[in-house]
């Protein structure tokens, strides 16, 4: 949403227009070559670099590095004689670094990632003698929202870009001032003309292959080039400032050391039009500032923009990579929810009650997952090489969070009582990380004593100790069997009883309880209304009081809300599509570009597939579908629908048709209800070995609307589904577009709303029945890094390497639900759970921790006793919040980065200030900060303070506006659209 400046216009330019010429480098870790082999490239790249800065004769004053840090440790792992040399450059303001660590996809890593990778840069920096205080963020694909809001948390107030803008952005004359989600937090934005790239190979025109450290430059080419810069400032963006960035330099090419001398000759050649100095972004931006202030002052204030940059008006923007190698996608989600979830809030509970902060093994996991986020990884758009590479370090960051899991297991075990007055009992620790109750399923496979009832009993039930919730426990005791446990020093083989299978939970309060298993029957009634199902010749259904799903024969359902009396028909639909695309587009086939031929003229009209598939609409197909019940009790009932479906085996480029032959594609779909949800579950298995093609699910909603919701960083973005086809851009919006974790349409009565862990690709689009349906991205099948063209993009995006492994074949998991609701997404739900959409979507994402509370067993299979009951009890809480609903979401409870005290971070993505109170069964203190986790001058409920927040020695304080609060006790506002992050020591 953009807001435009005053009419007024400036006054005429009387003076040369000032060009800052940045030289610089895009350093993609890996992408068409493998992370080793780049490398490779590197060393020999910063080796130059260093002797070409530190040469007083070069006349090279400056250098800026691309915005990210973790350039450096590559380097520096080969050459570490070296580090010296970067710390002297980077201190006296010759080498620019940071503030990134890596320069990420903003849509697919998420908002809490995000600051992690500038946490990481800010420290890595700061090791180097300081972080370039410019949000520089050239290449990726889009911005998020929230992107300023999480800028200003790091202290940085600019914002430099390349790609994302819409053509609004050359009526703001490039410089605007960007706005966060709580419609106050802003930072200047320029958008790069017309890229970062501009001047990269200046002088190389005609021979562009050339070695750019070379000193054979073409003069007459060089300045023709900048000719066509000017003259594009004008007439294509309609450039405001009397000042201009220029960028020398792009992706992996050498520094120029003729630069001084190209500069020289353009300001004698275009002397009185533009005047070039050499310069860092800094400088650039001082600049910026002082031009923006004096018009201000004149009554021109920047135009004002709100909302994400995504769109392709002068740069492809490549939406396609929200769906390719989506395998990638779903690891990097659930190792991320692993440390956020699991791993980091165990850890900071041991420190919060004296244990070891461990922020260096935290950051070791981090490390490995953040080096899978440059955007050309974490998109899925390199060669296979590459991928295989992120495959690796996402084992390698499980593989420290198991060992991290082990030793706090062993420190917080004695924290709490674990005891039970039934010698049987085997106790457990079961954490809730949300800020609200959770309902679910935590899968069981855990060694017993072998003695007692473990003995002879073939069940086991489960029994919570504080009673914050109701479980029901599905277990069984298999007979004793040789198991490894691994001890601190050694391994174990010990044979014990298993007790494996899953606990249904209802309503788990947040934090931490715990938990007992012991032999027996369980007879718990469900928390709610209970499930009931039945199938056969009557027809298969299953209901709970909430919602009645009903199967059809072909696998589709419809889902009946029985609060509203709404029925959703024809619910999970599939429909398979052609892909005549690569890894960065999807697209449909007959209309290839030629190969070599370069880039196309675009389409008048967006086309339609020519090979679509419908598996329920056309009897021509083949296909079979087999319904059969899983389990069914009062607490829950699961239902399996097995898909077996033959489709072309393959896209025939030549053609531009799928091919004649075909081959089985095979879906599985478990579809779960539970007692008190009104969330329809669904676990998805994809058995692909079809090549090019796109697999979507299909949600008729019923509901006329102009705009849908989808989650996305720090926010609930509010998007239409219509986009126009405009030819004239160099990539004409697509469809398709990001969800994280939901996307929801609505209209004055109520909603439904598909929810889907993680990073997602979503399509909404009117149905046959002119209401909106949702088309939800199963999987994407492609054979190329890039192509030369196609219907949806008119030139190639990157090399045209071959990328088998993007075509995905083999087994692929997809957890998905449907939520109908009443009202409005953000209003609470009238459940027993009361949460909001975006609360049960990120209810439906959680990962629940469940930690053994029985030492590992001897080598004699015994176990030592118990340790005594610490100071907890049998339930703890690290944070929670008392408040009215829906409450603010918790996207992190850790450790703070320097190991003295925790930090918590919470969002709001409804339109109402948040105001409640943060409180800690721990004795803590509680203060606001920024996304450093440095102190910032505002009150915990966002007053200014003339303080910080001090206890006494009675647990009693004040925050800075004279508030008297308990330690561990405070109110706080979160705001419509805002983050807050606070630490607690």
């Amino acid at each position: 949403m953009a807001q435009s400046a005053p009419t007024s216009e400036s006054p005429e330019k009387t003076s040369p227009l000032i060009g800052y010429v940045t030289p610089h480098v895009h350093w993609d870790r890996a992408w068409y070559l493998p992370f080793q082999q780049y490398r490779y490239r590197l060393i020999e790249f910063v080796d130059e670099l260093l002797e070409l800065l530190e040469n007083p004769e070069s006349n090279y004053p400056s250098f800026e590095f691309d915005g990210q840090t973790v350039v450096l440790e590559d380097y520096l792992e080969v050459k570490p004689e070296n580090r010296s040399r970067i710390e002297k450059l980077v201190k006296a303001g010759k080498l620019g670094v940071g503030p990134w660590y890596v320069l990420p996809d903003e849509f697919i890593v998420g908002g809490e990632a995000l600051v992690r990778n500038l946490q990481f840069g800010h420290r890595i920096a700061e090791q180097f003698g300081g972080r370039s205080d410019i949000g520089y963020v050239p290449d990726p694909f889009g911005h998020v929202a929230q992107l300023p809001a999480i800028l200003r948390g790091v202290g940085l107030d600019t914002f430099l870009f390349t790609r994302g803008a819409g053509k609004w952005v050359a009526d703001a004359g490039c410089v605007f001032e960007w706005v966060a989600g709580d419609g106050k937090t802003s930072v200047t934005a320029v958008k790069q003309t017309p890229d970062y790239p501009c001047l990269m190979a200046w002088g190389f025109e005609e021979r562009q292959l050339d070695a750019k450290n070379s000193s054979t430059v073409n003069i007459d080419t060089a300045m023709g080039r900048l000719q066509k810069l000017i003259d594009g400032l004008e007439e294509t963006y309609n450039w405001a400032p009397p000042v201009v960035q220029l960028g020398n330099g792009s992706d992996h090419t050498m520094p120029q050391p003729t630069l001084p001398m190209l500069i020289e000759a353009a300001n004698q050649h275009f002397a009185g039009v533009i005047e070039l100095r050499h310069a860092r972004f800094g400088d650039f931006f001082a600049a910026i500032k002082q031009w923006a202030e004096t018009e201000e002052k004149a009554g021109r204030a920047l135009t004002r923009y709100q909302g994400e940059l995504h769109q392709g008006w002068d740069r492809a923007l490549l939406s396609g990579v929200f769906s390719a190698r989506l395998y990638l996608k779903r690891m990097n989600d659930s190792t991320m929810a692993l440390l956020t979830h699991q791993i980091e809030p165990m850890a900071a509970l041991a420190w919060g009650l004296g244990g070891r902060a461990r922020p260096e093994s935290l950051q070791l996991a981090w490390r490995e997952v953040l080096r899978n986020h440059p955007h050309d990884d974490i998109c899925g758009c390199s060669v296979d090489a590459t991928h295989q590479d992120m495959e690796i370090r996402f084992r390698h960051a499980r593989e420290i969070a198991a060992m991290l899991t082990d030793d706090l297991t062993k420190e917080l075990q004695p924290l709490f009582d674990l005891s039970h007055i039934n010698e049987d009992a085997v106790p457990f620790l079961i954490h809730n990380p949300l800020s609200v109750p959770w309902s679910g399923s935590v899968q069981v496979d855990s060694p017993v004593p072998d003695e007692g009832r473990w003995q002879s009993m073939p069940t086991a039930r489960a029994i919570l100790a504080d009673g914050d919730g109701a479980v029901l426990s599905n277990l069984e005791i298999t007979p004793p069997q040789w198991g490894l446990h691994i001890h601190s020093d050694r391994v174990a083989n010990v044979k014990l009883p298993k007790v494996s299978g899953t606990i249904e939970v209802s309503e788990l309060q947040p934090g931490w309880h715990v938990i007992h298993l012991l032999p027996g029957i369980d007879t718990t009634p469900p928390p709610a209304q209970p499930v009931t199902s039945s199938g056969g010749e009557g027809g298969w259904w299953m209901e709970n009081g909430l919602i009645r799903a009903i199967f059809r024969e072909d696998g589709r359902f419809d889902l009946i809300d029985t609060s509203t009396g709404k029925t959703y028909s024809g619910l999970g639909w599939l429909e398979d599509d052609e892909d005549a695309g690569d890894s960065y587009d999807h697209s449909p086939g007959g209309y290839a570009v030629a190969v070599g031929a370069g880039k196309d003229v675009g389409l008048d009209e967006r086309p339609d597939h020519v090979g679509r598939r419908n598996l329920h609409d056309d009897a021509n197909y083949r296909s079979e579908v087999t319904i059969s019940a899983c389990h069914s009790d009062e607490w829950s009932a699961t239902v399996q629908i097995r898909i077996e479906w033959l489709l072309p085996r393959n896209f025939n480029d030549d053609k531009q048709i799928r091919s004649q032959d075909e081959d089985w594609l095979s879906i599985e779909h478990w579809v779960t209800m539970r007692s008190g949800s009104p969330v329809l579950e669904v676990d998805t298995v994809v058995d692909n070995g079809i090549d090019d093609h796109r697999l979507r699910l299909i949600l008729p909603t019923g509901i006329e609307a102009d705009v849908v919701r989808a989650g996305g960083a720090f926010e609930m973005a509010e998007r239409p589904w219509h986009f126009p086809h405009d030819s004239s851009w160099n990539q004409p919006e697509v469809p398709t577009k990001h969800m994280r974790n939901v996307v929801l349409a609505q209209d004055d009565v109520g909603g439904l709303a598909l929810l889907a862990p993680g990073a997602n690709e979503y399509e909404a689009r009117l149905g046959d029945d002119g209401a909106l349906e949702l088309c939800f991205t199963l999987l994407r099948s492609v054979g190329w890094l890039s192509r030369d063209g196609f219907a949806w993009r008119r030139n190639r995006a990157g090399p045209c390497f071959p990328a088998p492994g993007a075509q995905c074949h083999g087994h692929h998991f997809i957890r998905w639900g449907i939520l109908p609701f009443e009202g409005s997404w953000e209003d609470s739900q009238p459940t027993i759970s009361g949460h909001g959409v975006h609360e049960y979507a990120e209810s439906f994402g959680a990962q629940i921790a469940l930690i053994p509370g029985l030492p590992k067993p001897q080598l004699d299979g015994s176990f030592d006793p118990l340790p005594k009951p610490g100071q907890l009890g049998t339930r703890s809480r690290t944070w929670y919040l008392e408040g009215e609903k829906p409450m603010p979401i918790a996207s992190a409870c850790k450790p703070c980065e320097n190991g003295d005290g925790l930090a918590l971070r919470l969002w709001n993505p409804t339109s109402t200030d948040w105001h409640g109170v943060l409180a800690s069964d721990l004795v803590l203190c509680i203060e606001p900060c920024d996304l450093l986790e440095r102190p910032t001058n505002q009150s915990p409920t966002g007053q200014s303070p003339n303080g910080k927040h001090q206890p006494s020695s009675g647990g009693d304080g004040t925050v800075g506006n004279g508030e008297t609060v308990k330690a561990g006790n405070v109110e706080i506002c979160v705001p419509a659209g805002g983050i807050a992050t606070f630490t607690m020591r």
